[in-house]
Parts: structure tokens; sequence; C-alpha cells
């Protein structure tokens, strides 16, 4: 089974970063833009969890893409709140919850590492 390489990981999880600039009232334009960002970011999150296991593992770097993740799952629950479209608020809800699920996924790997490794 072949490894993604971390920097292809990383490069992915800066796809999502458009999904932070939501805003409510947005024209219809970059409500679509923004839409469309947002289920990128989704098929990005679900497929981080498809090939979790196919990284190569890196305490450092999971640690950070941990805190990375749930500083962006604040920013974008924060403007989950101002969403009014009901496509774009269902797209964001799915979202969220691949993003905890990661969270999750990515804190059994570091935790599994800690207890594999005491001395």
């Amino acid at each position: 089974m072949s490894r993604l390489p971390l920097q292809q990981f990383e490069l992915y999880h800066h796809l999502m970063m458009p999904l932070l600039h939501i805003e409510a009232d947005l024209e219809p334009a970059e409500n679509n833009i923004i839409k469309s960002h947002a289920r990128t970011a989704l098929v990005f999150t679900q497929g981080m969890r498809d090939i979790l296991n196919d990284l190569t593992f890196d305490y450092d770097v999971f640690e950070k893409l941990l805190f990375d993740l749930d500083d962006n799952y604040e920013i974008v629950k924060s403007e989950y709140a101002t969403v009014n479209d009901p496509e774009l608020k269902s797209i964001v809800d799915q979202l969220m919850t691949q993003m905890v699920k990661l969270q999750m996924e990515i804190s059994d790997k570091l935790v599994d590492f800690k207890h594999a490794n005491r001395a």
C-alpha cells in the first residue's frame, strides 16, 4: 500500500481555507462560489478520513494537523451561525461532522502512538 507524502497532505489541507470566508449576506454568484468551496472542503475531509491510515505517521505533523483542524472547526462553527442559505447550511453541517470525525481519528492515532512508545 502506498503512502501519501505529507507535503501533498498539507496541500490538500490548505484547500479548505477558502471555506473560512463564509458570509451571511452574499450575492447569488458569491454564494455559489462559497457552496463550491464548502463542497470541496467536505470531499477533502471525507477523503482525508479514507487515506489517514496510508499517510506516513509523523507525530509532530499529525499533532499540528489536529490543532489546525480544531482552529478551523471553531471558525467554521462561528460562521455556520451566520449562514442563511439552507443548502449551504446543510453542506457546512456535514463538513463540521466530518471534521470532528477526522479530529477523533487523528487523536486516536496520537494516543496509540504514545501508548506504543511508553518505556
